[in-house]
């Protein structure tokens, strides 16, 4: 759904803007950054407050266009990155012209190596629980292809619900759109198995929690 051509080595142009109050009264201070690549045709987008940082790629070449990729390196709960992610979007539209295609999120994984935020995995995995059409011996749907019933899933169980209030007060509906890669493990290996103990789920049950994701992103219905 997107595609990199190559690695950032120089900026055509490097805008800051510092000391603004972070979203949510946190009192830290908010970096945005805009930065230029001329080469490769893209746009990142950067808020920064305290240790979170989180990235926007706009590209600019017909082949990605309509396509944002979102990054996150950030501590904080998928609730309390809303207002960020909510800042970086309001940029984007008002300064980005191919912000007029926005149709494509690509997200990412939901949890990568190295993933602070558990909100996204967690909630897939305890509604997969929920779910009779999951069969947590076999780690897999009763019926059907494993990432379209994912996607099914997550949509039905609002595993993403801090950003559709975001992307409203911006005119805009979101909604999971794809998923590959579903990857499942038995839940007792997975680091937050504690909060899924919580949940009536057991150490053997094998339990999906993480997938490369995309939304789909358009006007609000009127």
């Amino acid at each position: 759904m997107w595609r990199r051509t190559g690695v950032v080595l120089a900026f055509g142009a490097l805008v800051a803007c510092t000391g603004a109050r972070a979203p949510g009264g946190s009192g830290a201070s908010l970096d945005e950054v805009v930065e230029h690549d001329s080469a490769n045709r893209e746009t990142d987008y950067t808020i920064v407050s305290g240790d979170c940082r989180i990235t926007w790629t706009v590209y600019h070449t017909e082949a990605n266009r309509g396509v944002i990729r979102h990054r996150s390196d950030c501590g904080l709960a998928l609730a309390e990155q809303a207002p960020l992610i909510g800042k970086v979007l309001r940029k984007v539209m008002a300064a980005d012209a191919e912000a007029a295609a926005f149709r494509t999120l690509s997200w990412g994984r939901l949890y990568p190596d190295g993933a602070r935020d558990l909100t996204m995995p967690a909630r897939l995995a305890l509604a997969a629980k929920r779910s009779a059409d999951w069969d947590a011996v076999k780690g897999a749907p009763r019926g059907g292809d494993v990432n379209g019933w994912v996607r099914k899933l997550a949509n039905e169980a609002l595993i993403y619900e801090e950003l559709r209030p975001v992307f409203s007060q911006s005119g805009l509906d979101i909604s999971l759109s794809s998923v590959e890669k579903v990857l499942v493990l038995p839940a007792g290996r997975l680091p937050f198995f504690e909060r899924l103990r919580e949940g009536g789920v057991g150490t053997q049950d094998k339990m999906p929690f993480d997938c490369q994701t995309w939304f789909s992103v358009r006007p609000a219905a009127r």
